[in-house]
């Protein structure tokens, strides 16, 4: 198919073809800047918005503040450092008080120390305020339904003594009340006092009226709400500091709490201390009444005894034997103590099972020999049990999690329980052990008398009651001390202060945001018009979409007014640019054809509206400006244009020229421009693309070289007819027209196709309509392209009043 062609002309027409199916992948800065220029309103209406969106943002939401506090967990009593009484509590782990201070049960016991069982607030027509402590009305709760979670009721002030309640949402309820009685509601009683009606009335009837409401609050849902703004971190391990911090739309009430918690932890941890010891207490003033008791059984054995058998005294021959025995049971004492501890141990953890509090096991075990080992085990139960209660927060009872670690809870019980009971059952082996020795030294002596043998074991019992009850009374006295120097861990390094600035909106932060978004719609704006761009814009992107070499004739910029019609503008003002931009293609054309005699110009484009009927009367203009005597052919007979550009009549012209019904220099219209003519397309006919083929334009042509120099035919758009191709054909300078701003990216295939497949070789384009303003983007009137040739020009700027200077420096060459 291709075989007359040259090799050069087929890869120029795969090139060509192989455009038509994809996109310029290639980033093209000097577009992007051009449509940014060109969309820089709507770029600063975003950036506007943007700043009014910040303004907005943060005029209109609720401000919200940060109490701190910081606290050094120090724990110390120096009642036990005194008296040398061990204390569990000594340790350089803190994570058990951070847990408990997180907890539920501190939370709620400081939120009850406030008054926050109802919530004030105001409403206007944007932000809620909370008024926590400064509300101009009291609510009195007598009596509430625990169940209800926490309600709004909305209050309206009719009066000084009387106004409504209002609740129920979608379901409204109200009822109208009495200031300071009694109010039944159906789920609380409350009585409702006003203290400062002025401020109410003031601010109810402002131009910007606040409406008041209260809330009853659920205290688990409050809770709940309080641990969830709550944050605690550890600032310093080694010192033990920890920071507390509460946000809160109120300032004075986000420090109320952060204080309240800390005091009911202080509380809380003193009392936890105390109640360990009392219990210390209540088991040892429990074994000193027994022991009393027996002590004076058996000093009444031994009185009762010594008056029966008129005994003194036991004889010195017995201090060896008694010196024995009282070792072996001092040791049993020692063992005696130690089995009834674990007894109780076993005894709390079975009664109170999952209820108990570790913390009550731990005094029982201090001291102790097997401390050690069974405080291990306490200590993972005690993890567990804090862990579960964690979870409960989260997660309902019975789900799989909590079952979970519920079993982990009874299995550490039962091993602590088995741990407990291997102990109790060597202490009993080495009780016996130790009781079977006793019995032996005991049978030793059985030739003693039996009156003084009797006396001694009477002796003996009395003796060890005695040291135990001593022991018993010691103890007492040591912890009875040591519960007077329980002190709280906490020390309070930093009290909370009313915050003076929110956190939340921050004005730089929420500024910066903004103008990031602004930013980024900008981009995006700006990406998807660059992506979806189609218009041309420069020469450069005439080049880039063609597959083969374009001749470029030169730019005509836009005229700096509205022209309604295409008309003769170079003779108004020959020193302006537009006009030496018609002079620069004037120049050019010399490198298209050397030949002399008459010469003949089609000027076409894609579509109508590219300007190809402005550009050639001006083109014509300005070479018979020259001297040339130049015509013009207006051969678009159905969309003419000519005729209104000079403002004459169409009754006669090309159309019925090619009919012969008219004689062509009938159809000859003089110009106001010397040397410059033009016949007009004539009535419209039914058959334009007929008359053009039937040989009568051929001789019209010839007939007018005798008298012009040059011939510009105003051809129909090859885009959307073909009527005016084989002119274009003949034409010596034919010359393709395109619109910037205004003609898409694929009319370049017109060119392809007229150029590769016409074999239309010396077609020419000019770009119209060219923005002078985009040269400031790199975008302008110089450019160049490496196609296998080199071309590029550049003019400046002329003033409508400026003497011409002198014309551009234009090259033109073309591809090898």
């Amino acid at each position: 198919m291709y075989n007359h062609i040259e090799k050069n002309e087929i890869e120029s027409i795969n090139r060509y073809k192989e455009q038509l199916s994809n996109f310029n992948t290639e980033f093209d800065l000097g577009l992007f800047l051009y449509i940014f220029k060109k969309n820089i309103l709507w770029v600063l209406l975003t950036f506007g918005i943007a700043a009014l969106g910040s303004f907005i943002y943060i005029r209109y939401s609720a401000p919200v503040y940060k109490a701190e506090t910081i606290i050094q967990i120090e724990k110390s009593n120096k009642a036990n450092t005194v008296l040398d009484v061990e204390d569990y509590y000594e340790t350089n782990d803190i994570s058990a008080e951070l847990e408990i201070l997180k907890s539920a049960l501190i939370v709620k016991n400081s939120i009850l120390q406030l008054p926050l069982e109802v919530s004030y607030f105001t409403q206007g027509q944007f932000l809620t305020n909370e008024i926590y402590k400064s509300s101009p009305f009291e609510v009195t709760l007598f009596q509430k339904d625990s169940a209800t979670s926490s309600l709004r009721i909305d209050i309206l002030f009719k009066d000084k003594r009387s106004g409504k309640l209002i609740w129920g949402g979608k379901n409204e309820k109200e009822i109208d009340i009495i200031f300071g009685q009694l109010v039944e509601l159906p789920f609380a009683t409350l009585k409702v006092k006003v203290n400062d009606f002025e401020t109410i009335d003031r601010e109810t009837n402002a131009v910007k009226p606040l409406n008041y409401f209260f809330v009853i609050n659920n205290i688990n849902t409050f809770t709940k709400s309080v641990l969830s703004n709550l944050e605690i971190e550890i600032q310093n391990p080694s010192a033990k500091t920890v920071k507390i911090a509460y946000s809160d739309n109120n300032r004075i009430k986000a420090k109320d709490i952060i204080t309240s918690l800390v005091k009911e932890f202080k509380k809380y941890n003193v009392e936890r201390k105390k109640q360990s010891a009392k219990q210390i207490l209540d088991f040892l003033s429990s074994q000193i009444s027994a022991v009393y008791e027996q002590q004076k059984v058996s000093e009444r054995k031994i009185q009762d005894f010594k008056r029966k058998n008129n005994i003194s005294d036991v004889k010195e021959v017995s201090t060896i034997f008694i010196d024995r025995l009282n070792q072996l049971d001092e040791a049993q004492v020692e063992l005696e103590i130690q089995i009834t501890l674990l007894e109780e141990i076993i005894k709390q953890i079975q009664i109170q099972g999952e209820n108990m509090d570790v913390y009550e096991l731990i005094p029982l075990l201090v001291g102790t020999t097997y401390e050690g080992s069974i405080m291990v085990l306490v200590e993972g139960l005690n993890k567990l049990l804090l862990e579960k209660q964690k979870l409960l927060y989260t997660t309902r009872e019975g789900s799989a999690p909590v079952e979970e670690i519920e079993y982990q809870i009874e299995i550490q019980k039962n091993l602590i329980i088995s741990s407990v009971s291997s102990l109790m059952n060597k202490l009993n082996d080495r009780k016996a052990n130790l009781e079977a020795k006793s019995a032996k030294i005991e049978g030793e002596f059985y030739d003693m008398p039996d009156q003084e043998i009797e006396l001694l074991r009477l002796q003996r019992t009395y003796d060890i009651n005695e040291k135990f009850y001593t022991l018993l009374i010691e103890k007492k006295t040591e912890y009875s001390i040591s519960i007077q120097g329980y002190t709280s861990d906490l020390n309070v390094l930093d009290p909370a202060k009313i915050p003076e600035q929110p956190i939340s909106p921050n004005k730089n932060i929420i500024l910066a945001s903004f103008f990031v978004l602004g930013i980024f719609l900008n981009l995006f704006f700006l990406i998807v018009k660059y992506l979806f761009h189609n218009q041309i814009t420069s020469v450069n992107e005439i080049v880039k979409q063609s597959s083969t070499t374009l001749s470029v004739l030169g730019l005509i910029p836009k005229y700096k007014k509205d022209i309604p019609v295409s008309q003769l503008i170079v003779n108004k003002n020959p020193k302006s640019l537009i006009a030496e931009s018609f002079r620069s293609i004037r120049t050019n054309l010399q490198f298209i054809s050397k030949d002399e005699g008459p010469k003949l110009m089609a000027v076409t484009s894609t579509i109508s509206g590219e300007g190809k009927t402005f550009i050639a009367i001006n083109l014509g203009g300005i070479i018979a400006y020259s001297g040339k005597k130049v015509i013009i052919l207006d051969l678009d007979m159905r969309k003419p244009k000519i005729h209104k550009g000079f403002d004459v009549e169409n009754i006669s012209g090309m159309s019925t020229l090619l009919i012969e019904k008219d004689k062509i220099d009938n159809c000859i219209h003089h110009s106001k421009q010397e040397n410059l003519d033009f016949i007009t397309a004539g009535p419209v006919p039914p058959n334009p693309s007929e008359l053009i083929i039937n040989g009568k334009l051929d001789e019209i042509i010839e007939y007018l070289k005798k008298t012009y120099d040059l011939i510009i035919i105003d051809n129909p758009p090859v885009g959307l007819v073909t009527d005016g191709i084989d002119v274009i054909r003949k034409a010596d300078y034919p010359i393709y027209i395109f619109r910037s701003e205004f003609s898409k990216k694929n009319f370049v295939q017109n060119v392809d196709r007229l150029i590769l497949e016409n074999k239309i070789k010396k077609l020419s384009i000019v770009l119209n309509g060219v923005d002078s303003k985009k040269r400031n983007y790199g975008y302008g009137y110089g450019y160049g392209y490496g196609y296998g040739y080199g071309y590029g020009y550049g003019y400046g700027y002329y003033e409508e009043s400026e003497k011409e200077n002198k014309s551009w420096l234009d090259v033109f060459k073309k591809k090898e």
